[in-house]
């Protein structure tokens, strides 16, 4: 991940959205298994009381990803914000350090239906393409195996599952999840949440553009094109 430049957060209600941030300097954020129950457990807890419904996760070693939907306007602020203060008070205690764990704020950025299950796929196939394993629901840490069996536990009591078992079965979603998105796919997502836009069709943006009541496409780059004056016409 890198530090590119961002607009000023947009938060989309009740819609799904993806969320990354990285230990500081690139250093680790987890250090044994007990500091990620500690983390799920915190996330629950705050993600309850400021109302953000958590749909998935995958926590590496120095960053995490989640997939969730807010459902108000500072919900994810309040929650992913409140969550990390906590857990860092418990790193540090717990580790005896002190100092900064996370650099800076939390990246994000909203997604329409297609680009909500392409986030999925991406941040449960994270620990296949670092080569900590082989298939995606193998990893312990993410929601991936919650997402392919209907008879998994919730997550650490975190997902939503009956939301998800909405949209998705458990054998179709092992069937998508068995390959990798492709890295278009990768790139249109890590720069959408680096850069803070939106990642949908164009009917999509125009729909959030309209409620929001702001401009979310990036403006043309270069000078405008200049017209002739005094041309007559032939």
């Amino acid at each position: 991940m890198y530090d590119m430049p961002r607009i000023a957060r947009i938060v989309s209600e009740g819609l799904p959205h993806h969320i990354t941030q990285r230990g500081n300097n690139k250093q680790d954020i987890f250090f044994v298994d007990d500091d990620r129950k500690a983390y799920l457990e915190i996330l629950k807890r705050q993600s309850a009381k400021y109302g953000l419904v958590v749909m998935g996760y995958c926590l590496m070693g120095n960053h995490i990803h989640l997939i969730a939907i807010p459902q108000n306007e500072d919900s994810l602020a309040k929650a992913v914000g409140r969550t990390h203060f906590v857990y860092t008070q418990y790193i540090n205690r717990f580790h005896n350090r002190s100092g900064h764990l996370w650099q800076g704020r939390f990246y994000s950025c909203g997604l329409d239906e297609q680009h909500f299950l392409s986030a999925m796929r991406y941040i449960e196939h994270n620990p296949v393409r670092a080569g900590i394993c082989q298939k995606p629901w193998d990893y312990e840490w993410s929601s991936a195996a919650s997402h392919t069996n209907e008879d998994a536990k919730s997550g650490h009591g975190l997902l939503d599952l009956r939301q998800w078992f909405r949209i998705i079965s458990a054998g179709q979603w092992k069937e998508i999840l068995a390959e990798d998105v492709q890295e278009k796919e990768m790139r249109m997502l890590r720069t959408g949440t680096l850069k803070g836009r939106p990642l949908g069709s164009d009917s999509f943006i125009s729909k959030l553009e309209s409620l929001l009541g702001r401009r979310l496409r990036p403006l043309p780059v270069g000078r405008p094109k200049k017209t002739r004056k005094g041309k007559k016409n032939r």
